[in-house]
């Protein structure tokens, strides 16, 4: 017990001294090259654009992982023109007594021919550095600005690294306590030069698109949607509109439908359902397609099967001839495969015609659906209940417009069938 406690010790001993001689080697560096690199000391008024030119360049992809095994001998350090880059803009406190900041690398990376972006390492005193990415107009003044990498030699327990894309940057920040944790955060680089953040909805998003091997330019982003299953917070239903082909007009168009269930986690697909425009009604025209929207209210068909809708909205334009209407489908898991067992049932139904001054006549149809405790082929029936309106204006014996109406309701049972559910016909 004796000898393995002194064993303990000396690899204790070890480890700090090889810290130590670590962190003074890195002292006896940056001594060596602080003249050099004083940021204090005025420089000659050259241009930004020459500066930048001489700038060794990286192209993307790259990661960014800068720390202070990065800098340990002299030929490491560079020379930074603190006040071309502008800094102080970033770091306010760069040249303020007792600070010690100092710009100790930099390099460009080729992202965009409409600004320069250019990563600068700052040493933080002796114990804390990080790379920065600053995003810069042609002229010269800073857009935009992201730390990037970080280090620190004190601790030892947090860093930062980074992947730039062409129009993406994706940030890791760890953290060692107990065990490593990793945290990521995704932004996007915007064509002006902006850095954004990406939400968790977005990336899903973009993850989905790609693994279906879609085309953004052919996706109808104004009717994407997204949401969370209530009853599972890990898994997210994600509805991809695609255009058939090719679309000059905001109106008309045919969408073929891609609707999947994701990881929320890990962005995974894992549940797909696909139908084209030729049989799924996306399609808008005269009857405009304006609305999809992701019905998540506990449809259970089945003991243990929780079915999701999507509802479809289409509005008429014509105003001697108003019209609307608003279907839903019934979607389940099956496999790796999700089942529509409901086909485009009407929710809403709205028509009807008049002379755009007074005298016209519509009929207004609203369905809701409640699952019942009967059962038809080992799946709850759906009842339907239905409410009517019925409504005429006409011109009175007075010369004014007046308006009759009647209401009526009516109930429906929906079957499964074995495959899919329909009208009861008893």
């Amino acid at each position: 017990m004796k000898n393995r406690y002194i064993l303990v010790l000396l690899v204790l001993i070890s480890c700090s001294q090889k810290a130590k001689e670590k962190e003074e080697t890195v002292v006896k560096a940056q001594d060596a090259v602080a003249e050099s690199i004083d940021s204090t000391k005025e420089v000659s008024p050259i241009s930004f654009n020459k500066i930048i030119s001489e700038i060794k360049t990286k192209s993307t992809p790259l990661i960014d992982a800068t720390n202070f095994d990065s800098f340990i001998d002299e030929d490491d350090y560079k020379k930074v023109d603190v006040k071309a880059l502008k800094l102080e803009n970033i770091y306010p406190d760069f040249n303020k007594e007792g600070h010690h900041y100092r710009a100790i690398a930099s390099y460009r990376v080729k992202i965009s021919g409409e600004f320069h972006s250019i990563v600068v390492t700052i040493l933080k005193g002796d114990h804390e550095m990080e790379s920065v990415l600053i995003n810069y107009d042609l002229e010269g003044n800073i857009i935009d600005s992201k730390v990037i990498s970080y280090d620190e030699i004190a601790e030892g327990q947090s860093r930062i690294e980074s992947k730039i894309e062409e129009n993406e940057l994706t940030i890791n920040n760890i953290l060692w306590i107990d065990e490593k944790k990793v945290e990521t955060t995704s932004f996007q680089i915007k064509a002006n030069g902006k850095i954004e953040p990406i939400s968790q909805e977005e990336n899903l998003i973009d993850s989905a698109i790609q693994q279906l091997n879609l085309e953004i330019s052919k996706v109808n982003i104004d009717l994407l949607v997204t949401k969370v299953m209530p009853n599972n917070p890990q898994e997210t239903i994600i509805v991809i509109p695609e255009y058939v082909d090719d679309h000059n007009d905001e109106y008309h168009f045919e969408l073929n439908s891609h609707i999947i269930v994701v990881n929320s986690i890990t962005g995974k697909i894992t549940h797909k359902y696909f139908e084209s425009s030729e049989t799924n009604g996306w399609v808008s025209d005269a009857i405009e397609l304006s609305e999809i929207a992701i019905d998540t209210a506990p449809y259970i068909v089945a003991k243990d099967t929780r079915a999701f809708g999507i509802r479809v909205y289409h509005y008429g334009r014509s105003k001697p001839n108003p019209y609307s209407n608003r279907t839903i489908s019934l979607f389940i898991k099956s496999g790796d495969t999700l089942k529509k067992v409901l086909d485009n049932y009407d929710v809403e139904d709205y028509g009807g015609e008049w002379d755009t001054q007074c005298a016209g006549e519509s009929t207004s149809v609203k369905n809701t659906l409640i699952m019942s405790e009967e059962k038809t082929n080992a799946y709850f029936d759906i009842i339907v209940k239905s409410k009517v309106l019925e409504s005429k204006t006409f011109v009175d014996e007075n010369g004014e417009c007046d308006e009759e109406s009647k209401t009526s309701s009516k109930t429906t049972v929906l079957q499964f069938n074995g495959k899919e559910y329909v009208k009861n016909k008893s």
